[in-house]
């Protein structure tokens, strides 16, 4: 019997647009209702969040994707040349690979906040957890290719850029499909609020612990950036991993034992920061990243990626 299994997570609000946390949600239940900028007797929610399997349509996917996150920083003279092999085999595999790129290091010398030209702070709490926990991290620029763990360099979860698309290429040709994934959003731009509902559909049986993790992107960031040359005060940062919408290592969606066919539905409100403050945080300039992993291997088994627009 296929298994439904709905979580609805309290929003998480922001104070920060250039640095801000990452707590994991410490409740469950209702939405922060405040967000919705309705009455909702009058005007009611556009989706059943008591039946939430009404609101989507079989999902016919059969492609496995592929998270490539490019771990960065404004002050690695050869961060720029990895950007732009990301960005390129992003666009080779267009709606198969994603980028995520995550400004952070074991010890923050390339991501340090210096006036008077490095003085946006993309660090995040999860990026630092990331590379500090998941192990051997080589330094920038390293990446993952979905936190797959044979590495040709460490025989672990990091890769040089130049040993990228090669994981790519196999990933895409061998990986196989392990779970499905769909999210839908609604944004109200009168409280920056943002409703998300996700549905996570097994496609294998699997036995450990998965975790559903959502990260909020912005799609380019204009900074400076160090080159060996000297610095490019225009610098356009792609796919900044900005903040994660619920938590460093996410919504625990399989503790134990999962059979195929299962099927797992979440919700959560979120309150974006302000774009009058920071322009960056435009609606048309965000995306989500939304992905699922083995939280033992920290393997990606399924990752999409949805653009948010006005």
């Amino acid at each position: 019997m296929r298994l439904l299994i709905y979580i609805s997570i309290a929003s998480i609000v922001l104070s920060s647009c250039d640095y801000v946390e990452n707590p994991i949600p410490v409740s469950t239940g209702d939405f922060d209702w405040s967000l919705y900028p309705y009455d909702t007797a009058s005007t009611p929610y556009p989706y059943d969040l008591n039946n939430p399997e009404s609101n989507w349509t079989a999902n016919t996917n059969t492609d496995r994707n592929i998270l490539l996150e490019d771990y960065t920083g404004h002050y690695c003279t050869s961060c720029p040349a990895a950007a732009d092999s990301a960005k390129s085999i992003e666009d080779a595999y267009p709606n198969r690979v994603f980028v995520a790129s995550l400004h952070a290091s074991t010890n923050g010398f390339f991501q340090r906040v210096e006036a008077p030209e490095f003085t946006t702070d993309y660090t995040t709490t999860a990026g630092t957890a990331y590379c500090t926990e998941i192990p051997n991290f080589g330094g920038n620029p390293t990446g993952t290719v979905n936190r797959f763990s044979e590495s040709p360099t460490y025989n672990n979860h990091w890769y040089f850029d130049d040993e990228w698309r090669g994981a790519v290429n196999d990933q895409i040709a061998n990986a196989p499909l392990l779970a499905n994934l769909q999210l839908k959003y609604n944004y109200y731009e009168q409280t920056n609020g943002l409703f998300i509902h996700t549905e996570s559909e097994l496609k294998s049986n699997l036995s450990g612990n998965y975790s559903l993790v959502i990260y909020l992107i912005r799609e380019t960031c204009v900074s400076a950036q160090e080159f060996s040359t000297g610095v490019d005060h225009h610098y356009h940062h792609h796919a900044v991993l900005s903040n994660n919408i619920n938590g460093t290592w996410g919504t625990s969606i399989v503790n134990g034992n999962a059979t195929n066919g299962d099927k797992f539905y979440n919700d959560f409100s979120y309150q974006l920061p302000d774009p009058s403050t920071d322009s960056t945080y435009n609606v048309d300039n965000l995306s989500l990243i939304t992905y699922l992993c083995d939280r033992n291997s920290f393997e990606i088994i399924q990752v999409i990626k949805t653009e948010l627009n006005p």
